[in-house]
């Protein structure tokens, strides 16, 4: 493998010499597979082997390489001015370094980084974080929503759970109420009430703890939805460049969530085995492990299909939605709001604003003004209770000023 990047035998031999020889081959192909191009390779290559070298210099061979390691090569590089070039861009030592220490990793050849990661986090904020996981099916990304509050929490009162009480713990809520918005307070209540429950249930607190955080006050439901007129919806669909792979993709992306309302998470986590092409549904898995099956309308069917067929690349990733440049990975709920929000600005449209929700919103909308009940929106959205989807009905005025009373001595609607 390595002969098809380096042509000269003493080239060759020398890297083949070096402590990261037996691995270069294997980590060739690795590179291959994730789309990176000739060039690329090559580069990546001379970094790696550089990395390693340096490594083996200080005493540390290849099975014990960690992340503090890549961070000790990382200020080296710094130090002698070769992490970056003067544009600012990263240097072929780095990226190198960092490509072949994920590819150690994805091996299990060293330990992996999170393993690092979890030394840093409270003992109580990983078990409440597996906890969540396994009994409740909460996502990874909410989790990590709810860390730095968690983490506030242990370092204001400690991580001895058995003696917070009621007055300490609505003290930190209310400290933290001053100078932060009503939407961010109730984040950190709903995190301390979630961790609390797992105390209370595994026996490491005193019970009904979680009834002393303070309710915060913001009226649910009290605002109209942000959604785009359906004519705008449309003009975001046409905007976007069917000429390019990452056009393709990011139209088959917006369709999704303009016609289906779906979550940027349910886009970005979409496989291919839950497409049933012969039924003409999907199966989308969403909050709490909830699993629901949608039909798969004609035009977000085809704008898959030219996707898969014309634009995706050839990797053997279970994911529909892959990256457009190497390595290609998965897309994140990230990629899919950033998808989202491009479109929305390449259309011009005035929109209440830029992501992959104000399409949600839109989508349940457009299907409340083509005369679908509740019930049926409610199902499309997957929400659990009629009461948050009966929060799209505002946008019929239409019907409200039918049905308003008008106030007493003034004229009617």
């Amino acid at each position: 493998m390595l002969t098809t990047y380096f042509k000269r035998r003493t080239t060759q031999a020398t890297y083949y010499a070096g402590p990261a020889g037996p691995y270069l081959d294997a980590f060739t192909h690795w590179l291959e597979q994730r789309g990176y191009r000739h060039e690329t390779i090559r580069n990546r290559l001379q970094g790696a082997a550089q990395f390693v070298a340096w490594a083996h210099t200080t005493g540390c061979t290849l099975p014990s390489l960690s992340p503090n390691i890549l961070d000790h090569f990382r200020c080296h590089l710094s130090q002698h001015r070769q992490l970056r070039h003067t544009g600012g861009q990263c240097s072929v030592r780095w990226l190198g370094a960092q490509l072949f220490f994920a590819f150690l990793q994805d091996q299990q050849l060293v330990e992996p980084a999170d393993a690092s990661l979890d030394v840093k986090r409270p003992e109580l904020l990983r078990a409440f974080e597996q906890w969540m996981h396994v009994h409740r099916g909460i996502r990874l990304s909410t989790l990590i929503n709810y860390r730095p509050h968690i983490t506030a929490l242990l370092s204001d009162l400690g991580e001895n759970p058995a003696q917070f009480d009621v007055a300490q713990l609505r003290k930190v809520i209310l400290a933290y109420a001053q100078h932060h918005s009503a939407s961010v307070t109730k984040t950190r209540v709903t995190a301390f009430r979630m961790f609390l429950r797992f105390l209370t249930t595994t026996g490491r607190a005193q019970p009904e703890l979680e009834a002393a955080l303070p309710p915060i006050a913001q009226w649910r439901l009290a605002t109209l939805p942000r959604y785009m007129q359906p004519e705008d919806l449309e003009r975001v669909i046409a905007a976007c460049d069917a000429s390019t792979a990452r056009g393709i993709r990011d139209k088959a992306i917006v369709l999704l969530l303009a016609r289906l309302g779906l979550r940027a998470g349910d886009v970005a986590n979409l496989q291919l085995y839950d497409i049933d092409w012969s039924q003409g549904t999907f199966r989308v898995m969403g909050k709490s492990r909830r699993e629901a099956k949608l039909p798969l309308p004609q035009d977000v069917g085809d704008a898959i299909l030219e996707y898969l067929h014309s634009a995706r690349p050839s990797a053997k990733i279970p994911y529909v939605f892959l990256r457009v440049i190497a390595p290609w990975t998965p897309v994140t709920r990230c990629v899919v709001q950033h998808a989202a929000a491009e479109a929305i600005q390449r259309a011009g449209v005035e929109a209440p604003s830029f992501g992959a929700h104000v399409l949600r919103h839109s989508a349940a909308t457009a299907l409340l003004r083509q005369g679908a009940s509740l019930q049926v929106i409610g199902e499309v959205l997957r929400h659990r209770s009629v009461e948050t989807t009966a929060h799209y009905a505002k946008i019929d005025t239409g019907l409200l000023h039918e049905v308003t009373m008008p106030w007493p001595g003034a004229p009617s609607c």
